[in-house]
């Protein structure tokens, strides 16, 4: 007997340069597919994800072993399960429940706003925290004359707009340093450069009792979660290493702040904290050239010309 839940059609909640991403309501796993960009590929980002999860699991661990409780990384990601290829035998049973997706819905001013809160495409809203850009580039507010497409799956917030919902600076902070410390074990755990990773404002786990850090403010109740591993590659551990963690940062969405900044001192602060704490724990024999690596990070970013 097949209940609805197991009938259910799945649904594409957003969609990216690697592919798409499907999921069920109800139902907390999602499903990404491979049909983006001809230079993308899902299985590099299923191995680099795993690297990553692994990571911040192990940080997690080094968390709990200092201060006697679970305390999971400030950043989350959520599990991977499995990787499947068109031969798996997965699809025989669901091949059929995803539907032809319909187009998109634009977006002119705001006289449209209820058809957009009640289309299919928006019932799921990713926030992508631009920090690291101030200007809107015409997305501001005052700008309605214009013919806009309009999609809440990705939408981007820049900084300038968080401080005019009235966001407050702790909380773009607290946001800041999640970044820092997600970089820095991506860095010393993982060893890979964290090349075009994602970033988004999205509700905690519904079930979670640890102390994962919570938001709350204006967009209500949320954290911050890292995604999207396709583009990242393994990093040496010398110079070579560090100029290629810094082309990563610059080359990515603007998510992370830009250096000597106002957010940039919180994301400095707890790359360099974090790194401190990994290396110490995990490459002690190579403590110091680990340490000058860190800092030179930090270093070629600041004095490079953005």
């Amino acid at each position: 007997m097949s209940t609805k839940k197991d009938s259910e059609d799945y649904c594409r909640i957003g969609s990216g340069f690697c592919g798409t991403v499907w999921a069920r309501n109800h139902d907390d796993r999602a499903i990404k597919r491979e049909d983006g960009g001809p230079s993308r590929s899902l299985a590099n980002d299923f191995v680099m994800y795993n690297r990553a999860l692994d990571s911040l699991l192990k940080l997690s661990a080094t968390k709990s072993s200092k201060q006697g409780q679970t305390i999971k990384p400030q950043v989350r990601i959520p599990k991977c399960y499995a990787f499947l290829t068109p031969q798996d035998t997965w699809w025989e049973a669901n091949l059929t429940r995803f539907p032809a997706f319909l187009v998109g819905q634009y977006c002119p001013p705001p006289n449209i706003a209820d058809e957009i809160l009640s289309s299919v495409s928006n019932r799921t809203c990713l926030i992508r925290p631009y920090i690291g850009r101030t200007r809107t580039y015409g997305t501001a507010a005052d700008v309605r004359s214009r013919f806009r497409g309009f999609s809440l799956q990705n939408f981007p917030l820049h900084l300038i707009q968080m401080v005019q919902l009235g966001i407050p600076s702790n909380d773009i902070e607290c946001s800041t340093a999640m970044m820092g410390e997600a970089l820095a074990t991506l860095r010393w755990l993982g060893e890979i450069d964290g090349n075009d990773v994602e970033f988004v404002l999205a509700p905690p786990p519904t079930r979670d009792d640890d102390c994962t850090a919570v938001i709350l403010n204006v967009l209500g109740e949320h954290t911050l979660w890292i995604l999207d591993f396709d583009l990242c590659h393994s990093i040496s551990m010398d110079m070579e290493g560090v100029r290629q963690a810094v082309h990563a940062f610059c080359r990515s969405d603007p998510f992370y702040p830009r250096p000597l900044t106002a957010p940039w001192t919180a994301f400095r602060r707890e790359y360099l904290r974090t790194s401190k704490n990994l290396i110490l724990n995990f490459h002690r024999d190579e403590a110091e050239s680990r340490l000058d690596l860190a800092n030179q990070f930090i270093e070629l970013l600041e004095t490079q010309k953005t």
